[in-house]
């Protein structure tokens, strides 16, 4: 994998020596170019966009300085990016719902872009309904070159020394589903969330060529098992078969747990179906593979796989090695027991996921690498690279997306005042704000992040330039949180609007079976210890501004859970998605004490330094005190 790596990233360097990706994978090259892609980004955007029916309903127009042929004699243009700024008001995706449902339902062309539509990727709003992001043509041709960038970001941050060698397996835990499953819309575009894109759209034969050669499991095999849990055993399963793997990637920071835990859970089964090459010692494949040939193709591909490490002693030899290690959980390090080559570990570990770090880093051991997302992606475009492996920050990517950043505080506001990449500040919060290729215009994406600092010779994240050129100030950012989304275990992305929906819609069930209550006030966490992982709710219910009695306190407690997961389900389809499938369990809500929550922002928040004036309500909780104050907090005596 290496001689592959390195030959490819020759030919592109070769290829792109003035262009953007040159300068990633070079690392000083981005510091001065990275300036001249804001301007050249936004004219680009909207000259090629300002006659779609979006652009024309709201007057948007285009930037003087790149007039196009079709412009009318009437039409002036924007003098400016300022003056672009000042005359389009800021959105939200509610103004682009309509539209979208054009391109959807009537297979409507130039209604946001003029660029060629090739897919439509699914998130979750705060209001629970499914958001439809359009992703064009120039996002695959960024997109197609993401391993490549993703892997230089590592490779010019470690040592030589850990460069794999071409002998060497990549494990990454991948998902999709046969082509003719995605839904589609009325003009055949798939449907479907983006890190499945590539089992969608004929155009990442490419990508899926490079996953076949990067990684252990086939794409072609994984599109054949439709449950996560199954497909994610397998993966894991081929995995653990071969000895030599230097890589463990996983997206996300829960999905990293989960699989580690799967391990810890079924690791017999996998030592059984190793040995054998048979994956009928699995319950997992038994209960939800019903093929027989698809079990076969497993089992031959499971076979093949030892073949290439001395057959069948080496499954032997293999198992019995895995369950020696599986039986020592409970020591650090797993991951390198398990794998004594592996090079570096990588997963989501900033913002909200941080506080899944020093767990993670647990299965790593002191010696492996826990390296965070190299990637920062999302359907609206490829907004950043990780800076270094030493650290959560990346470099903002003006390649694709035009980048406009609010203020944190004043990110409650309709039309707040922007600021331009160059007027970031270390040690502030921003909400991004995008505008895309896709025809998204000054959007608010809901992405909170924090400038962290100046990229400065003294720092040395990547190279700088040999001769004294003069550098800009170029920021490092870091991912904090995501507006209105609290709980967000696989993308789920369960709001706080949704918790809320879900539990006021039980009260009014209670209500009817005349239980009269109120919510005071709820928090929440992922409960990620437990397979699968679950949200805890945290409740503190009045009765007209009063303690519960006790009768009612009996009569919710046989009912609180699952008249809220009920209703939760409903509000959040993807949620309910996500528990159908099983890859999240049923909640739990823990009522507490009456005067828990009035205690908790005198005792625990401001005592944690905070202004008293800065305190907002703690939807979801991270700090493991906190948590562990309202389980202190519960009511134990029902009886």
């Amino acid at each position: 994998m290496g001689a592959i790596i390195s030959k490819t990233k020759n030919i592109l360097l070769e290829q792109n020596r003035n262009n953007i990706w040159y300068a990633v994978l070079l690392g000083s090259g981005a510091l001065i170019i990275i300036s001249a892609s804001m301007a050249r980004i936004s004219k680009k955007i909207l000259q090629k966009n300002h006659n779609c029916a979006f652009f024309a309903d709201r007057s948007i127009s285009f930037l003087s300085s790149h007039r196009p042929l079709s412009a009318s004699t009437e039409q002036i243009g924007y003098a400016s990016i300022d003056e672009f700024r000042e005359k389009v008001p800021l959105t939200t995706f509610d103004e682009y719902r309509s539209y979208i449902d054009r391109m959807m339902s009537g297979g409507e062309k130039n209604v946001l872009t003029s660029a060629r539509l090739i897919y439509f990727a699914t998130s979750s709003g705060t209001t629970g309904n499914i958001k439809l992001i359009p992703v064009v043509e120039t996002y695959f041709e960024n997109i197609s070159k993401l391993p490549l960038v993703a892997f230089a970001a590592i490779w010019r941050s470690l040592s030589p020394t850990f460069f794999p060698s071409p002998e060497q397996r990549a494990f990454h835990l991948q998902g999709g589903k046969r082509a003719e499953l995605f839904q589609k819309s009325q003009d055949d575009i798939p449907i479907g969330p983006l890190t499945q894109i590539t089992s969608a759209i004929s155009l990442f034969s490419r990508m899926r060529n490079l996953s076949s050669i990067l990684y252990i499991t086939p794409l072609s095999l994984i599109e054949q098992i439709p449950n996560f849990d199954t497909s994610t055993f397998i993966q894991l399963t081929f995995a653990l078969a071969v000895p030599d793997v230097s890589i463990y990637t996983i997206l996300f920071a829960p999905g990293f747990i989960h699989t580690l835990k799967m391990i810890e859970n079924q690791y017999e089964e996998i030592c059984h179906c190793i040995s054998s090459a048979n994956f009928n010692h699995s319950t997992l494949v038994r209960n939800n593979i019903s093929d027989t040939k698809l079990i076969a193709i497993l089992n031959r591909t499971l076979d093949e796989i030892a073949i290439e490490y001395g057959g069948w002693p080496c499954r032997l030899q293999r198992s019995a090695y895995i369950r020696t290690q599986c039986q020592q959980l409970d020591l650090p390090g797993i991951l390198p027991r398990l794998w004594p080559n592996l090079k570096f570990v990588s997963t989501a570990t900033g913002g909200s996921f941080s506080i899944y770090k020093q767990r993670i880093q647990h299965y790593c051991g002191e010696n492996i690498p826990l390296i965070n997302l190299p990637l920062y992606v999302a359907s609206e475009g490829l907004l950043g690279t990780l800076a270094s492996i030493h650290t959560d920050e990346y470099f903002l990517f003006p390649t694709s997306v035009f980048f406009e950043f609010i203020r944190e505080e004043d990110s409650h506001q309709t039309q707040p005042k922007t600021l331009l990449l160059s007027e970031l500040e270390p040690g502030n919060r921003y909400e991004l704000v995008c505008t895309s290729e896709a025809g998204f215009v000054r959007y608010r994406m809901g992405d909170i992040i924090t400038c962290t600092r100046f990229l400065s010779r003294a720092n040395d994240i990547v190279p700088l330039p040999l001769d004294p050129v003069e550098v800009p100030p170029i920021p490092l950012v870091s991912i904090t949180y995501r507006l209105g989304s609290i709980l967000d275990v696989y993308g789920e992305k369960t709001s706080e609007q949704h918790i809320m929906n879900a539990l006021n819609r039980a009260m009014d069930r209670w209500r009817e079976r005349k239980i009269s209550i109120d919510l005071r006030d709820f928090t929440s966490c992922p409960k990620l210890d437990e397979f699968p992982s679950r949200y805890v709710i945290f409740l503190e219910f009045m009765d007209e501004g009063n303690e519960l009695d006790h009768q009612k306190l009996l009569q919710l407690q046989d009912v609180v859970d699952t008249d809220v997961e009920r209703e939760l389900c409903e509000v959040n389809p993807l949620y309910k998605d996500y528990r159908n499938s099983n890859r999240l369990g049923p909640i739990i809500c823990i009522l507490v004490e009456s005067g828990t929550f009035a205690a908790f922002l005198h005792d625990k928040l401001i005592n944690d330094r905070v202004s008293p004036v800065q305190i907002k309500p703690h939807r979801m909780l991270t700090n493991e005190q906190h948590i562990q104050f309202f389980y202190d907090n519960q009511i134990s005596n029902f009886n």
